[in-house]
């Protein structure tokens, strides 16, 4: 499953004069609604993420995950449970696991939801493909959607023969916040 929009600067235009957090609950909706038509199962536990992780920006890190079940929670929660539902959602394109970053980003679809304008249905099928922006500062993350140069990143790769398993390259920096 992955839902998909084609530009960030989406992200900006949507929302305007819309409530955030109903955007938010219906969204959420949305995706449990999709994995469960997909026969996934969404249970309780990855419910409990899902609503951590759409509150969260910037770096997701799995113990602040783990922090706030365990509080919501009246028994202990393992590592392990908010490692494996922190995956699901990254499986269903939710989340970006990021490597570089020891955790999960918020994919920038999932924080918002778009009319008809902010769509490119030819593209609803492609490989998601992501330029991530960090602050070193204050962690803070950005996901740039760039149709056109990540075209050229593919035609190059495809070129020397090497298969691409994930599509996102994460950029570390300061951003525009920071820097003043």
């Amino acid at each position: 499953m992955l839902i998909h929009y084609k530009t960030a600067s989406c992200r900006i235009g949507c929302s305007d004069g819309i409530n955030r957090e109903f955007m938010k609950t219906n969204f959420k909706q949305k995706i449990i609604d999709q994995a469960r038509s997909e026969g996934l199962q969404v249970t309780a536990l990855r419910e409990q993420v899902l609503d951590i992780v759409l509150q969260q920006s910037g770096v997701i890190k799995a113990y602040n995950v783990l922090s706030q079940m365990q509080q919501q929670s009246e028994g202990a929660v393992a590592p392990p449970t908010a490692y494996r539902a922190l995956d699901f959602w990254a499986e269903q394109g939710v989340l970006h696991k990021v490597a570089a970053v020891n955790g999960y980003i918020l994919c920038s679809h999932a924080q918002h939801e778009c009319n008809d304008h902010c769509h490119d249905h030819e593209e609803a099928e492609a490989h998601h493909s992501a330029f991530i922006l960090v602050c070193t500062e204050c962690g803070t993350a950005d996901e740039q959607t760039l149709s056109h140069e990540w075209a050229a990143l593919r035609a190059g790769v495809a070129e020397s023969g090497f298969a691409l398993k994930e599509e996102h390259v994460v950029l570390t920096g300061i951003c525009k916040k920071c820097q003043k």
